[in-house]
């Protein structure tokens, strides 16, 4: 097997590992489960102010499996458009399964966990992980999977802010502790980076024809330019959240183990996507270098022999 596949399901094997240690921390460790429900108490009260509830509502809406499907198609359709048969038959694998699998854990794993909430204490039976974080990273995933070397990016900033909303849109409404969207998250990276794998490995039994003077496609946006817009992003949300239920909003930020799930949520959501746009742009410029280099004509094989003279009879 080649190397890119072995790293990819390397990665994808780290990514499972990863997510077992976050679902022992949460549910089996009793400190950590304290701090997670901790952390979802202090995101709630942001959600609970009137003027933010409805757009944090509809944020989170957007991992339902309606979107979902949507998203899916519209990415089969860009890797038709691109050419890219065998990407086109497994995005529909790589987020059916990781969301079939989630649906699975759910249950498989679940451990009640009373947590109080506005007054009232709420049951959690089976939340680990988040379906809805795992909807959200998976389309953001196959995103950057899919695009051209030039737009992805573009494409990891995207999606990486689609499933951070969306993660922090349910730790907001009460409906997962941040451990499930971390959990959602690396159930979606496992199954992207081995349909990555699969696919390097049956592109590399079936190359396709790259023109050998087309030179490496670059990002039409700098990567400081890229996290300069974020940031800017991320400030102007404060800004609206911070105006709209101020009070919420500081007593928030006043628990540190809020900011330390916000800070892991959205460092994790920005990781994945950007590693693995950096994994697809790296080996999209090897393979071209290597096509590039087995097309390139041989000069000396160019010169043509001169025939050999007969002797006069």
């Amino acid at each position: 097997m080649a190397r890119r596949p072995l790293a990819l399901l390397a990665l994808a094997l780290f990514s499972a590992a990863a997510a077992v240690a976050v679902w022992f921390a949460a549910l089996g460790v009793p400190r950590g489960r304290a701090l997670d429900a901790t952390a979802m108490q202090a995101f709630s009260g942001v959600a609970a102010a009137p003027p933010l509830q409805p757009s944090i509502m509809g944020v989170a809406h957007l991992a339902d499996p309606a979107p979902l499907l949507i998203g899916t198609l519209l990415l089969v359709a860009l890797a038709l458009v691109r050419r890219r048969p065998l990407m086109a038959l497994l995005v529909p694998v790589i987020i059916g399964g990781a969301n079939l699998t989630t649906q699975l854990l759910k249950p498989a794993l679940a451990d009640v966990r009373l947590i109080e909430l506005y007054g009232v204490g709420t049951v959690y039976p089976g939340s680990w992980p988040s379906g809805h974080a795992t909807a959200a990273m998976s389309l953001a995933l196959c995103l950057v999977l899919v695009v051209g070397p030039g737009l992805r990016p573009l494409a990891a900033l995207l999606g990486a802010g689609h499933a951070i909303a969306v993660g922090y849109a349910l730790v907001a409404l009460g409906w997962h502790l941040p451990s499930d969207v971390l959990g959602g998250y690396l159930v979606a990276a496992t199954f992207t980076l081995l349909g990555a794998g699969a696919l390097a490995a049956l592109e590399a039994r079936h190359p396709q024809h790259v023109h050998p003077s087309r030179p490496p496609a670059s990002a039409p946006v700098s990567v400081p330019a890229l996290a300069a817009g974020s940031a800017a992003l991320v400030a102007l949300a404060g800004v609206v959240v911070l105006v709209q239920a101020p009070g919420m909003t500081l007593s928030a930020l006043e628990q540190p183990t809020a900011i330390v799930a916000g800070l892991g949520i959205g460092a994790l959501g920005l990781t994945l996507t950007a590693g693995l746009a950096a994994c697809c742009g790296a080996q999209a410029n090897t393979d071209l270098r290597r096509r590039t280099r087995r097309r390139r004509p041989n000069p000396a094989a160019a010169v043509r022999r001169r025939p050999a003279r007969r002797a006069c009879p």
